[in-house]
């Protein structure tokens, strides 16, 4: 239910209504007695608790003299009030308002139409704390992959390796073995006494079985870097499962976490570990914990870029800023001049060799000469003194490499200004994390693109998490973000994704996330001070908002 109130005119009263207003201080009520703050011309006024009162009027009527720097003002003066003056002196000073009395007031949040955000690192996923609640959700539900095989990566406990193994080598002899590293050129005779004085008699190397105690029969002359230990032989059936659950348990704890599975009738091996390490391609993963998630902490922050997402960098649409210009053209910018005309020279003469036909637009020529346009021959990307030498082409970008290790000449850090400006960081493409995090997925996405997706789908995305059996906080968190995805769509913002800069939003945009936020945080006997929460809104939106 909407009250309007118009600022601009005094409340009149019978005069018995004047010595005993209505609920007047009650608990119900808001009883405003003589506001004089600025143009308000000492202004009588109640307004109801729980209920959406507006302030109209032309503009000049005093309607945010009454609500912000009135209403507004004194709720929070008598909020901060309650704190130490220690705690005080954090707080934004606010005068006491000219008012003869206010009564029935609570604690007041005032959400304006401004945006005053100037960093990047702002963006609406932080500003609605949705962020927060997503890097505690995300190393709960998310899948690691290998990024060598691309297959997942989870953690094996002694129980789980038993089961794939009575699985997958039923029947069969095996080997349980565990890594021992080795000092570089370790010969036999000095390792296996050693194993031998700890109690283990074989060892697999070379897909071969030695016995520690015959050293002489080893007859290479160096140990690898590992040497996988037997801890025991077990031939694989139901009557056994309690001597290989044993041993592999053992073997686990003298590997810190890793063992193999080998069969000696085909040679089969089957590797587990117990921490986040892909025990086929021997990479180990970072542990998910939420620090690792988020771009504003060190641990999970791009190394390249801090966790901006951009770089201070070349920017190759400025070295060729109209691409409808040919080769010979002069479709490099920086190519022109006398400075540094012989790079268009090399240019010319490398794309002659290359066939590469030099009258055509750079934009209709095919994307793999584009890409050798800009990259140079793949041996020389990293080499642009290489290429130089051999005649090859270096590229584009091999140029501006060149030149970055000769910036602390004047002249050249002058020419490279002209082409310089915030790129997409090269580490992370934009994601703002660091690679390690990139690995864990979601149902085939990984944090950054979960945050890219707009709020209105995002919200299917969450609700379809696999969350696993049991874990109620993972429940809990889900239903955290939901309800306040949905807060963003009710407000209008269905529209905006997570990752959308603060910086770039309006005015109405930025009061509506804000808004989110407070409901988000269930805030209970608080008064709301808004400035035309509508503002920017389609008027189809208004009433959801409202």
């Amino acid at each position: 239910m909407a009250r309007s109130v118009s600022p601009k005119k005094k409340s009149v009263q019978s005069p018995r209504a004047a010595e005993e207003p209505p609920d007047a201080g009650g608990a119900g009520v808001i009883t405003i007695r003589g506001a004089r703050q600025n143009n308000l011309k000492g202004v009588d006024l109640d307004l109801a608790l729980g209920k959406l009162n507006v302030v109209t009027g032309p503009s000049g009527s005093g309607k945010s003299s009454l609500a912000f720097q009135t209403i507004y003002a004194e709720g929070q003066r008598r909020y901060v009030e309650t704190f130490s003056p220690y705690t005080r002196q954090f707080f934004d000073r606010m005068d006491k308002p000219a008012v003869d009395e206010i009564r029935g007031i609570p604690p007041a949040i005032a959400i304006e139409q401004s945006n005053t955000i100037r960093t990047t690192r702002s963006t609406v996923g932080t500003m609605t704390e949705i962020n927060d609640y997503l890097k505690l959700f995300f190393p709960r539900v998310a899948s690691a992959l290998c990024p060598e095989c691309g297959n997942e990566v989870r953690p094996d406990t002694p129980a789980a390796a038993v089961e794939t193994a009575m699985r997958e080598l039923a029947g069969k002899t095996v080997l349980i073995t565990f890594p021992v590293p080795a000092p570089a050129k370790t010969k036999a005779a000095d390792f296996f006494p050693f194993l031998k004085q700890q109690g283990f008699l074989r060892v697999w190397v070379f897909g071969e079985l030695y016995r520690t105690d015959e050293p002489e029969s080893y007859k290479r002359a160096t140990l690898p870097g590992v040497v996988p230990v037997v801890q025991d032989r077990v031939k694989v059936e139901p009557s056994a499962r309690g001597r290989l659950a044993e041993a592999v348990e053992a073997a686990m704890h003298l590997g810190k976490g890793r063992i193999t599975l080998i069969c000696q009738e085909d040679g089969k091996t089957l590797a587990f570990s117990k921490g986040w390490h892909c025990a086929n391609c021997d990479v180990e993963l970072r542990e998910p914990v939420p620090a690792l998630f988020t771009f504003n902490n060190p641990i999970g922050a791009c190394p390249q870029c801090r966790g901006f997402g951009r770089t201070i960098g070349i920017d190759l649409d400025r070295a060729l800023p109209d691409k409808s210009v040919s080769v010979r053209g002069g479709v490099v910018k920086a190519f022109q001049g006398e400075a540094y005309g012989d790079s268009q020279k090399d240019l010319l003469r490398a794309a002659k060799l290359r066939d590469l036909d030099i009258n055509t637009p750079f934009d209709e020529l095919p994307a793999d000469d584009q890409e050798w346009i800009l990259n140079g021959d793949p041996d020389y990307r990293e080499n642009a003194e290489g290429a130089w030498e051999t005649g090859a082409w270096y590229g584009v970008r091999g140029f501006f490499d060149y030149l970055e290790k000769r910036a602390y000449k004047m002249h050249v850090r002058v020419f490279l200004s002209r082409f310089r400006s915030y790129t997409k960081c090269r580490v992370c493409n934009g994601a703002r994390l660091r690679p390690e995090a990139l690995y864990f997925r979601v149902n085939g996405r990984t944090l950054p693109e979960w945050q890219r997706i707009p709020v209105s789908d995002l919200i299917r995305e969450i609700e379809n998490a696999p969350v696993p059996e049991g874990d109620h906080t993972a429940l809990l968190l889900t239903a955290e973000i939901v309800s306040r995805l949905r807060y963003l769509g009710h407000v209008g913002l269905g529209y905006l994704d997570l990752d959308r800069s603060g910086r770039t939003l309006s005015g109405g945009e930025v009061m509506r996330v804000n808004l989110t936020t407070c409901l988000g945080a269930s805030l209970v006997n608080t008064l709301f001070v808004l400035d035309e929460p509508s503002v920017g809104l389609h008027p189809r939106d208004t009433g959801r908002l409202i």
